[in-house]
């Protein structure tokens, strides 16, 4: 490759990246609900079909039954596990008191035998360290306490602003289905008459194959690891089985990380505390969502993401970096959209 050739890739790669990286941050926020609309949609079409083709019912009732099942199942168990976990929340702040001495005291434990070993080594009076850490320790907490107390308003009205947004953001989503159930013949066939449809389709076709079906694939898996941790919790009488769950599920999703670490030092404390069942339980959890993800991504996604370990967690790292949370999901999607239009561009051109 010539030196114009390289740098006709890199500028257009470049512009690529660019494109996409913008149409993520400031674009997809805009037009997410109705994406989720219509994928929602597609979903439930093949059960629209089946009772309009094969029972032969009356295609608004065919529509308007599988829309109501799916509205009611999907807002029960979203409205169980919301209950469930802000159950848990609340049971947390309870006992936080609680938990906040009981760790202050193996904190300063551990706390005092490091500074009573570098008075010895430092040659000093016994205490002296000790006395300089407290001290320290107490401005940070002073501190702390203080901005907590100064933002406690700022908090909530948080809080109650993400639920808002969360609440309208369903609401638009179900009203776009809705509406969609006239108008999606229509759009597909305005699809298919377009002029660019074959570069189009070729792109979305690759999009839907390994980015949709790494979403799609990421969104079982943590599902279902996140019952089996949330069971395994369950079994060993934790009370926040379901918080922990969801946080071992989020952990075993980032590349080379896993849910082993979580799941094994807590097994592990419980070994040296002779609780073997209790231990029995969370490494059998730990080994269950082992073959869980070996064995869901290799059905479910198989090597179509064609990303290797080290570049998927750049491409996560610095996801997070410019999308925010979201970029667990997004930074991975954004390099599959960049690679399949860049190849798109490469055949055509």
């Amino acid at each position: 490759m010539n030196s114009r050739s390289l740098l006709k890739t890199l500028a257009i790669l470049t512009i690529i990246t660019s494109v996409v990286c913008l149409s993520l941050k400031f674009i997809l926020p805009l037009v997410f609900p109705f994406i989720a609309a219509y994928l929602f949609l597609r979903m439930l079409l093949p059960a629209i079909n089946f009772l309009k083709n094969k029972c032969g019912l009356p295609v608004w009732f065919s529509y308007g039954s599988t829309l109501t099942v799916f509205f009611v199942s999907a807002s029960s168990a979203f409205s169980l596990i919301i209950w469930l976990i802000c159950k848990q929340i609340q049971l947390l702040i309870n006992n936080f008191p609680i938990y906040y001495q009981l760790y202050s005291s193996i904190f300063y434990n551990c706390l005092q035998k490091c500074c009573h070993c570098i008075d010895y080594y430092l040659s000093v009076q016994n205490g002296t360290t000790l006395n300089f850490a407290n001290e320290k320790i107490s401005l940070l907490q002073s501190g702390y306490i203080d901005k907590l107390v100064n933002n406690a308003g700022q908090i909530f009205s948080g809080c109650i602003n993400v639920f808002t947004r969360v609440i309208t953001l369903i609401f638009i989503i179900l009203i776009s289905m809705i509406v969609l159930c006239r108008d999606i013949d229509h759009i597909h066939n305005s699809y298919a008459k377009n002029r660019f449809y074959s570069h189009i389709h070729k792109i979305m076709h690759t999009l839907k194959e390994t980015g949709l079906g790494y979403i799609k694939s990421q969104g079982i898996i943590i599902c279902v690891n996140w019952f089996i941790c949330s069971t395994a919790f369950m079994l060993i009488k934790n009370p926040y089985f379901i918080l922990i769950g969801l946080l071992i599920s989020l952990i075993d999703a980032l590349p080379i990380l896993g849910s082993g670490m979580v799941l094994c030092p807590v097994g592990i404390y419980y070994i040296f505390h002779s609780n073997f069942v209790y231990a029995a339980i969370l490494f059998t959890a730990y080994i269950i969502t082992i073959f869980v993800r070996e064995i869901l991504e290799a059905k479910l996604l198989g090597t179509n993401m064609d990303i290797l370990p080290f570049f998927m967690l750049v491409s996560i790292y610095i996801g997070l970096k410019i999308f925010g949370i979201s970029g667990i999901v997004l930074g991975p999607f954004a390099v599959v959209i960049i690679r399949t239009i860049y190849e798109t561009f490469s055949d055509a051109y």
